[in-house]
């Protein structure tokens, strides 16, 4: 029996020593398209579940409004509450879409680059079509060597097997995995459940409810940003720059400690991107609202 490495020069190549290897090439090649398309499903799934999971957020903070409106707030003050909860659920909805938009364009990277492995192949192919009348003039040698393409042929057959079993081995790992990220995200979504629930316990909540109120809203417009403002006592907005907001806001801040409620205001078409409407929310809240600086 024959245990050296096969020689592939133009001598000894042969046609079943070939073309099992070119069959191995091409199931790799599948494998590898097989294994990003479940990623990419997987990576859809969870965009959907964020969806529902913003639309379920929808609806529960409308039912909140709805009910907490008849027994303690205004008109004025359920207005206000339904801008703010309105405002954060765009914004988580304009996060899911970014991240959508995203994983479209890994799809097209993924896309891009089975085009050119099936060019490669076909590519391959006519250079194997060119080696037919190579393949012919070799015919004469496999008499000779048939006892050692046998047992070739016998080995090729086991390391298939332990290639199938490996691949068995790799399925069943990439479905613990997934399940351990499934039970690892059910697990952070009931941490960020609880704490939420921890703080709605500890400390009450965001209102307008006797705070001195004023309003921001804040879009890009042919792509560039404006700031509108409007104080408690004036009936409509006033553009305005950040230099200037700041100054308004601060002013406000040193007459009403403890009471100035800042209503930011994000419209439905702002063209804003999740991270330009979060970082411009964020620093005016943290900076004058009452509610950041206990």
């Amino acid at each position: 029996m024959n245990e050296e490495f096969v020689d592939l020069r133009r001598g000894h190549l042969n046609s079943e020593s070939f073309w099992p290897s070119f069959t191995d090439i091409m199931m790799v090649v599948v494998i590898i398209f097989l294994l990003t398309s479940m990623l990419l499903m997987v990576k859809n799934w969870e965009l959907l579940d964020q969806l529902r999971n913003s639309m379920a957020a929808e609806l529960q903070a409308e039912k909140i409004i709805h009910d907490t409106s008849q027994e303690n707030a205004t008109l004025e003050e359920q207005l206000v509450q339904a801008q703010n909860e309105v405002s954060m659920l765009r914004m988580q909805l304009m996060q899911a879409s970014e991240q959508n938009n995203q994983l479209t364009v890994r799809m097209e990277d993924k896309e891009k680059q089975i085009v050119i492995v099936l060019s490669e192949n076909a590519q391959l192919k006519n250079s194997l079509r060119n080696n037919d009348d190579k393949i012919m003039s070799l015919q004469s040698q496999l008499t000779a060597t048939s006892k050692n393409l046998s047992q070739l042929n016998i080995d090729i057959d086991k390391k298939q097997k332990e290639l199938e079993d490996e691949r068995q081995k790799i399925i069943i790992i990439t479905q613990e995995r997934d399940a351990q990220s499934r039970k690892l995200s059910t697990l952070t979504d009931d941490f960020g459940s609880l704490k939420i629930k921890y703080d709605k316990l500890v400390r009450p909540a965001r209102t307008a409810k006797g705070k001195y109120v004023v309003s921001v809203n804040y879009e890009r417009i042919n792509g560039k940003a404006r700031i509108r403002f409007k104080d408690a006592d004036e009936e409509s907005y006033v553009i305005v720059n950040k230099e200037q907001l700041n100054k308004k806001l601060a002013k406000l801040k040193t007459q009403h400690p403890k009471q100035l409620y800042i209503k930011i205001v994000i419209p439905k078409e702002s063209g804003l991107t999740y991270s330009e409407a979060w970082t411009f929310m964020k620093g005016l809240l943290q900076k004058y609202d009452y509610y950041y600086q206990e």
